[in-house]
């Protein structure tokens, strides 16, 4: 535990620290030294941890490929799978686990951290800069379905496993910020961007695509066989003597540290959902 620990707070202060970036040496040697405790000390699960690691190695390059992780956040989660592959009994509470994995109960809590302190950070940031947010009656109406399916998913487990507080307030740990995140998703996602020459752009670079026209991002598919979402050390190349600016994420929240609080969070809280449960 004391070495996961290490690993995540180191990950997260390069992420913060160092412009988002992991250098890729440290990133190996997690996965290394994470192989090595499994061999050494995880034999009776040893298949379960190898499994688990590919799966997530897997995953993790898909959405890599997709743009919406860095490198350096698969590789961690793979060495957090492979440190501690199953989910041992919370330190805080008692709660049964299940023999979960552990990257499992790491991936849901980071996706709570992250629906809270992203869209906080960005709106403080914005309205320090006196951007005006603009929210239209579609924005809205969403954020009321989705609180409606919230309140539905409360009910049912309510039927299930009885009301209880503790239920309650994970529920709305989750729904608050999401409702949230979704209504004023175009002012958070304006915060990420800076709008960037291609001879400027950075190989694994995101591309904002959600906030070009479909006609832009038509004509670019065409023009440059490797344009996309992620920006590959081709598409620079194509590109570079191009002189229209891209919205690029390059103000992007720094997932490490959230990942760092997962693991805290599940390392004290257990899995989250089965928390709720």
């Amino acid at each position: 535990m004391l070495l996961l620990l290490g690993v995540a707070l180191i990950y997260a202060a390069l992420d913060v620290f160092n412009n988002r970036n992991v250098p890729n040496w440290f990133a190996y040697a997690c996965v290394v030294i994470g192989l090595a405790v499994t061999f050494a000390f995880d034999s009776s699960v040893l298949v379960f941890s190898l499994a688990v690691a590919a799966f997530v190695g897997a995953f993790g390059y898909f959405i890599y490929r997709a743009g919406f992780w860095g490198a350096g956040d698969v590789f961690e989660l793979v060495a957090v799978s492979l440190l501690l592959p199953v989910q041992p009994a919370p330190l805080a509470v008692q709660a049964s686990q299940l023999g979960l994995p552990f990257v499992l109960s790491v991936f849901i809590a980071t996706g709570i951290s992250a629906i809270w302190l992203v869209p906080a950070y960005y709106l403080l940031t914005n309205r320090r800069k006196g951007a005006k947010s603009k929210v239209g009656a579609r924005r809205i109406s969403f954020g009321a379905l989705m609180l409606a399916t919230y309140a539905a998913l409360f009910l049912m487990i309510c039927q299930f496993y009885g009301f209880s507080t503790l239920r309650l307030a994970i529920l709305l740990m989750v729904a608050i910020p999401s409702v949230f995140a979704l209504i004023f998703e175009e002012r958070i996602t304006a915060g990420m961007v800076r709008l960037v020459h291609p001879r400027e752009l950075e190989e694994e670079d995101m591309l904002a695509l959600n906030l070009m026209s479909k006609k832009d991002v038509e004509r670019l598919s065409k023009k440059y066989r490797s344009f996309g979402r992620l920006v590959t050390r081709r598409f620079i190349a194509e590109a570079k003597a191009s002189r229209e600016r891209l919205p690029v994420y390059r103000n992007a929240p720094p997932l490490a540290l959230f990942i760092l609080m997962g693991v805290v969070a599940s390392l004290l809280f257990g899995n989250l959902v089965l928390l709720m449960m």
